[in-house]
């Protein structure tokens, strides 16, 4: 059995549906998955209405699952990325 990894996955909508522009990797520990996404501005995402859209995806033997979703506007998603970085590198690097 394998364990879970967590990403925050990063979405374009087009004519086509969704694209995905961006990935970051989470890591393993769910808990601190779901307190980073809690943390990222936006609106509750509802089915194809945003323009841009930040899922919280759970990988576990080559299945994802969407957790959560956040419509973002440019400035959230901006804001966002910095707080997904910032945060990586704090588990990465001073959590031990």
């Amino acid at each position: 059995m394998t364990s879970a990894s967590y990403e925050i996955i990063m979405n374009m909508r087009v004519p086509e549906g969704y694209i995905e522009t961006g990935r970051f990797f989470i890591g393993p520990d769910k808990e601190a998955a779901c307190e980073m996404f809690a943390r990222l501005q936006g609106k509750p995402a509802l089915t194809g209405t945003a323009m841009l859209r930040m899922d919280l995806v759970e990988q576990e033997e080559g299945i994802a699952t969407v957790i959560e979703a956040l419509g973002c506007t440019l400035c959230e998603v901006s804001e966002n990325m910095k707080t997904i970085l910032r945060e990586t590198f704090k588990m990465l690097n001073l959590e031990s």
